[in-house]
């Protein structure tokens, strides 16, 4: 909590005390609160400050010119009768449309400016966005819904409007002053009560922002529950009616629009008690000032002017507390955008002052593989150990398979290699260096990656295939051919210039999995190639064949390939058996098999029951699906046809 522990009892040590915290926890607990107000200002001010001096003049010039339009009219009802002579009116006439003219290029100037200044704050907002999300830790994500993540990237042309939104406020708070400053000078006895007047129409704007930031927060975190469940229920739309599961979504909507919808009305409530508040009392004040005016006997000359400003008074108070109430909006969008941009980068401590990232040609040549070492490594995320006192060494250029049941932590395994998870315990080395921030980002340039999870965008099949990819990837043409994916390419209606839709959803499961296997080959001078169920959704003849490539296409560079297929692990080198976080078993493959009661015999012998049972029994129907045709039994596919 906010308050501080309470001193232990004389003689007892304090609770958790020597208890050294995490990195991350200890970083965030230090981590300076975010003043979306202050980092704004300073992005402001990195333009320059001539333009905002130039603008604060033009407002300040602008709102004089009001009270100025107010006397210029009182002077010219005083002196139309003066004016005789029709050039005097003309002139009159002429002066007055000058001053109109004037205050209108200051009101012009003032708006342009503003946006102008609205703008830059935008484009430099959405520069420091991009420049910092690569550099935020994997773990922070993790953390935070991607929908969420989304929302505030798509929030940021609001912030575009916080020049014209301060502008406003500041305009009021002007008007106000001057309003009061004219009141006292038209008539100084006013001053008592003008004076408070003034101070109550800014002081309950004021007062009432802190239970309007309260509500606007909560009202903008149940919308974002909103979007999260938006997202969910778009992709897994098809499970949903699969399981006709309609009538759950509706109540959890239900629910979460209930929330929000509660959120919303407290928040419209106390906005409407704040202005009904200021506006009651504001006129009250007004009525009060010019009736102790003409009590006082003051001149009816006079009257209409005071009475015009003390009835200015509650208006400006009223737009005034309009503009506050934008406030709480401005400030959450501003904080939710700005929280990311404070977030802590991924540490360096691992390197050395001054130490420059070795080049492929001083850690190896070009593609040859990188060594890796875990020394009583121990990831723990939310509480729970992922992996325990993992100690292995991987010789540079090794082809290691990776296998062990659902959830053993094969996948958490490899993906600390890709910067997903820190050690609590221990440490990771790469060549003989730490694995932390530079040397995390340079392993990750000469990684290839397969992954039923990465992303397929919605761009053409060559773009897809290209992304990411260095100035040197290897040609497209071979890499299609290896990849099977010529067949795919040339079923899509423009070729290599198809889009392939959201999430590749023009392609079936297979070849998007080929499309990102095609990708990993790209990089052909990888040191590193990480491949987590590579061939998901292929039969097991392509699985084979393409498992083959691959190893050809990386014969130098480390291969960790994490894989259900235990029979496939034969060909390696090196197999490493995961249980339970543990690495269990590690050695070659034949030597495990021969092991008595080894896990790694235990998984051969359940696969070769599954086959013999889906295969071999009787019980079973076998039906193969070769381009679209179904055909029963074990009859071949024809000629040319592949399965």
């Amino acid at each position: 909590g906010a308050a501080a522990p309470a001193p232990p009892p004389p003689g007892e040590a304090a609770p958790h005390a020597g208890v050294r915290l995490a990195p991350d926890l200890a970083a965030a607990l230090a981590e300076p609160k975010v003043r979306p107000g202050r980092e704004l200002l300073r992005m402001i001010r990195e333009d320059g400050l001539l333009t905002p001096a130039v603008l604060a003049g033009a407002l300040a010039l602008s709102v004089a010119t009001v009270v100025l339009e107010s006397l210029l009219f009182r002077g010219l009802l005083q002196i139309s009768n003066d004016l005789a002579l029709f050039e005097q009116r003309l002139a009159a006439l002429a002066a007055l449309a000058l001053f109109l003219a004037v205050e209108l290029a200051i009101d012009l100037s003032l708006t342009t400016g503003v946006i102008r200044l609205g703008r830059h704050l935008e484009v430099r907002l959405r520069m420091a966005f991009l420049s910092k999300i690569p550099r935020i830790g994997d773990r922070y994500f993790h953390s935070r819904p991607a929908s969420d993540m989304a929302q505030r990237g798509h929030s940021l042309h609001v912030l575009r409007g916080l020049p014209a939104f301060g502008g406003q406020l500041a305009r009021s708070a002007l008007d106000l002053a001057v309003t009061t400053a004219a009141i006292v000078w038209i008539d100084p006895a006013s001053a008592r009560l003008a004076v408070p007047c003034a101070a109550l129409a800014l002081a309950l704007p004021l007062a009432g922002s802190r239970v309007l930031v309260e509500r606007d927060l909560r009202v903008r975190t149940h919308a974002g529950a909103l979007t999260s469940f938006y997202l969910d229920a778009l992709l897994g739309l098809v499970p949903i009616r699969a399981h006709a599961a309609e009538r759950a979504v509706r109540r959890q909507h239900a629910g979460l629009l209930g929330e929000w919808a509660l959120a919303g009305r407290a928040l419209l409530r106390a906005a409407l008690a704040v202005d009904g508040a200021q506006a009651l009392l504001g006129f009250a004040l007004a009525a009060w000032i010019l009736g102790d005016f003409l009590a006082r006997g003051g001149a009816l000359s006079r009257a209409l002017l005071l009475f015009y400003w003390a009835l200015a008074l509650p208006a400006i108070g009223q737009a005034l507390a309009s503009t506050l109430l934008q406030y709480p909006a401005h400030r959450n969008t501003a904080l939710r955008l700005l929280e990311p941009l404070g977030a802590p980068e991924e540490s360096r401590a691992g390197d050395a002052p001054g130490a420059a990232t070795p080049s492929p040609a001083q850690a190896g040549a070009g593609g040859a593989g990188c060594a890796i070492a875990f020394e009583r490594v121990r990831i723990q995320a939310a509480g729970h150990v992922i992996l325990d006192a993992v100690d292995l060494q991987i010789a540079a250029g090794s082809h290691v398979a990776i296998v062990g049941p659902s959830g053993a932590g094969k996948s958490s395994l490899v993906g600390v290699l890709l910067g997903w998870h820190r050690a609590s315990e221990g440490r990771v080395l790469v060549d003989g260096r730490p694995l932390d921030g530079e040397r995390l980002r340079a392993l990750r340039e000469e990684t290839a990656w397969v992954d039923p999870a990465i992303q397929i965008w919605n761009r053409s099949f060559l773009d897809n295939l290209r992304y990411g990819a260095p100035d040197d990837a290897a040609d497209f043409g071979p890499v299609v051919e290896e990849a099977e994916l010529r067949e795919v390419l040339e079923r899509l209606p423009e070729g290599q210039k198809t889009l392939l839709g959201e999430g590749g959803g023009l392609v079936s499961g297979g070849e998007g999995q080929r499309v990102r296997f095609g990708r990993a080959m790209m990089r052909s001078e990888a040191r590193l190639a990480i491949l987590d169920e590579p061939f998901r959704g292929l039969d097991r003849e392509r699985r084979r064949a393409l498992l083959a490539r691959a190893r050809r296409r990386f014969r130098r560079a480390t291969i960790l390939c994490v894989t259900h297929d235990v029979g496939e692990t034969r060909s390696f080198e090196r197999v490493l058996v995961v249980d339970g976080g543990r690495v269990v078993e590690d050695g070659a493959p034949a030597e495990l098999a021969a092991r008595p009661g080894s896990r790694y015999s235990a998984l051969l012998d359940a696969e070769a029951a599954v086959q013999r049972g889906l295969w071999s029994s009787g019980g079973w129907r076998r039906l193969k699906v070769v381009r679209g045709r179904i055909a029963e039994g074990a009859a071949a596919p024809a000629e040319g046809e592949r399965g």
